[in-house]
């Protein structure tokens, strides 16, 4: 059967989990315009999805901010005695179970990167937990995860005629009860999904006898090829775990379990190029601390995390295969800022992701978030990295992916972060980036940033969106060293703004060569109270499931109404709240007891009418 008739057949089926394959989805048959070979190699890549939503705020603590952390989260606020700098004269400092993250970030075998996340924030658990498997914008829905399309790059036929000669092991590999969707492809998810390597169960064969050419036919023929297909790798899974060896001690935790079996496949030859693991629990809208704040929920979930990763990264040292192994952790979204009065925090925006391995190289990237010392209900960190940045440069840095290949799997507007790029094939990075900040004042945005060293440096484009997402040229800024030598100070005052607007900022560093890197993402806006422009965003999270939020900004105090109205008309909910001017406020609406269906949200201000739609499950 050819690829064409392969996915004409099977694109519509929808069949149960088979061992080691997840149903497959509706999906679009359409393919990359192009396709692009990627480099031969044999590094192994392992995501750790921390679902729920991790505290990033009391995971890696910013220091600078200690003072107002304890003003708006008190009941949450770890004691400052308790912390772990994460190097001598740091600016951050680790959660006090994340001892074993000291030691790798110390070693140079863990990396941080802060705040990351994307624009327009949805806070649903699920439809972010999407976002972040398919690489998606917030407003777009797709089909496919963004390791799938990665893998189905390199194997285009996918799953007809696998396992083969020149690929005999599973493409990826899940550890678990369900296969990740960031490894759905085209037709079936390219994940196998194991819950124990060493106790694989056997599929009764489906038989050979001829099918007829009906719907029926077409679904038997697709489970005749999960089945023979989830045998095949079932044999070989084993084979490599019973030859692995253990080579370091684990936590008895169901994480660590599943990294020291990924460990055992990987030393005992599986080829396969990517595993996915998880830790859940980290959704802690209550009794997320309990003591002295020092323990608790999230304490012991970190301490899962860490002592996992640690021995995990022991465990690839010792068989030799610290050069191979890279991991990356990754949660749906960060907490709020405030705490809540349960002991607990909400859903929030971003938060620092975790690159350990033989590349981790003991950086930090991105700057400390800045804490307001009064912040209102629903603030959130917001995103210095886009997240499908990160994904696209691990592709760069670790599977030597071309950046217009990344432009095809992962997101048109990719613009590379040296994640890992002391493992990138051949990469020089021309400028180290000590600051990068940008701050509202009465009729200008301040821009300010520092270089520690410039090597063939030609300077710096400003650039500006106002949703996080386009950017377009400000301003040339070259280069105050020329061609190399020690680093510079920068600065540029942005003067056609608007009071109100939250801006945000990025500079593209050029070489001389024409090449260039992207920096983090910084944002402000305007201070004072004058006239400026009524903001309304947009609701989130949407889908609504039980309450929804939407941040609306007025330069000047004042009432603003508003009623949410069924499809005919119908007012099913009415309120009211006071807006101070200046600030932004959330407005809670509750939608959960309404029956499902779409609603308008309609906001009443003096002499402005602006309405929003939403969608309640």
């Amino acid at each position: 059967m050819n690829r064409r008739n392969f996915l004409r057949r099977s694109g519509g089926l929808t069949l149960p989990l088979l061992s080691g394959m997840s149903g497959v989805r509706a999906a679009s048959s359409s393919q990359l315009e192009s396709l692009f070979s990627n480099v031969e190699t044999d590094r192994v890549l392992v995501l750790v999805q921390l679902s729920g939503g991790n505290d990033g705020l009391n995971t890696l603590v910013p220091l600078d901010q200690l003072s107002n952390l304890n003003r708006v989260r008190p009941n949450v606020v770890l004691p400052e005695t308790s912390l772990i700098d994460i190097k001598p004269g740091a600016a951050q400092a680790f959660h006090p179970q994340l001892g074993g993250f000291r030691d790798l970030f110390s070693e140079g075998k863990l990396g941080i990167v802060q705040s990351v996340g994307y624009p327009n924030q949805n806070r649903s658990h699920f439809r972010s937990t999407d976002i972040w498997s398919t690489a998606s914008p917030a407003d777009v829905e797709l089909t496919q995860g963004w390791v799938g399309r990665y893998l189905e790059n390199d194997n285009p036929d996918y799953p007809e005629g696998y396992p083969n000669t020149d690929a005999p092991h599973p493409l990826a590999i899940t550890m678990g009860n369900a296969a990740s969707e960031t490894c759905q492809g085209t037709v079936t998810n390219v994940c196998q999904t194991i819950n124990d390597p060493f106790n694989i169960t056997y599929l009764a064969p489906g038989g050979d006898t001829a099918l007829p050419a009906t719907p029926y036919g077409d679904e038997v023929d697709f489970l005749r090829i999960a089945i023979s297909q989830t045998n095949a790798y079932g044999t070989v899974i084993k084979e490599a775990a019973d030859s692995g060896k253990q080579s370091a001690t684990y936590p008895n935790t169901t994480f660590a379990q599943q990294l020291k079996n990924v460990a055992t496949m990987i030393g005992g030859g599986l080829q396969t190029k990517l595993y996915v693991v998880q830790l859940g629990g980290f959704d802690t809208h209550a009794q997320q601390v309990t003591g002295d704040n020092t323990t608790g929920a999230h304490a012991d979930l970190l301490d899962d995390l860490s002592e996992g990763i640690t021995a995990f990264q022991r465990d690839i040292e010792a068989r030799g295969l610290n050069d191979r192994v890279l991991g990356m952790t990754y949660s749906e979204f960060g907490r709020q800022v405030a705490s809540n009065g349960s002991r607990g925090t909400d859903h929030g925006d971003a938060a620092p992701l975790f690159v350990f391995g033989g590349c981790g190289e003991g950086k930090v990237l991105g700057e400390n978030p800045t804490i307001e010392p009064e912040v209102e209900r629903g603030l959130a960190v917001p995103f210095q990295y886009d997240f499908r940045d990160i994904y696209g440069s691990i592709l760069v840095d670790w599977f030597d992916v071309p950046e217009v290949s990344v432009r095809q799997i992962v997101y048109q507007d990719f613009n590379y972060v040296p994640v890992a790029a002391s493992c990138r094939s051949a990469i020089t990075l021309p400028v180290d980036y000590m600051s990068f900040t940008a701050r509202g004042g009465d009729d200008h945005i301040a821009l300010e940033w520092q270089t520690s060293e410039e090597r063939n440096n030609k300077g710096f484009e400003v650039e500006r969106s106002t949703d996080g997402r386009t950017f377009t040229y400000l301003s040339w800024q070259p280069s105050a060293q020329g061609s190399g030598g020690a680093g510079a100070s920068y600065d540029y005052r942005d003067r056609e703004v608007e009071s109100g607007v939250l801006y945000y900022y990025r500079l593209r560093q050029v070489d001389h060569d024409g090449s260039f890197a992207v920096s983090s993402v910084v944002s402000a806006r305007l201070r004072g109270h004058g006239a400026g422009k009524l903001t309304v965003g947009l609701p989130h999270p949407n889908p609504v499931y039980d309450r929804t939020a939407v941040k609306v900004y007025t330069p000047v105090d004042t009432i603003v109404r508003y009623s949410v109205h069924d499809a005919v008309g119908r007012r099913v909910i009415t309120d009211s709240q006071a807006l101070s001017g200046g600030r932004d406020t959330l407005l809670e609406i509750r939608a959960g007891r309404l029956p499902g269906g779409v609603y308008t949200i309609q906001f009443d201000f003096d002499q402005h009418r602006v309405a929003r739609r939403i969608v309640v499950k």
